[in-house]
């Protein structure tokens, strides 16, 4: 009989996330926690901006999870 083994993440940032979605590809239950509020869904009068620049090594993680492509697109 396998147990599933149920993992935390606190932080969904950048790694947070990765790590959440390597886990979860590993067969692992992963329930995260952010601090925030989800930024899609916030009323911010200043407006938003997320600037994000990936190095070879975020590539390589995106690689790792399946998504880059994806992501590319």
């Amino acid at each position: 009989m396998s147990t599933q083994k149920n993992i935390t993440v606190v932080g969904a940032g950048l790694v947070g996330s990765l790590v959440s979605i390597y886990l979860a590809k590993r067969g692992y239950k992963v329930d995260v926690y952010e601090r925030r509020g989800d930024m899609r869904k916030a009323n911010m009068i200043a407006g938003r901006s997320i600037n994000l620049a990936l190095s070879d090594r975020g590539w390589r993680g995106l690689e790792g999870v399946g998504i880059a492509d994806e992501i590319k697109r």
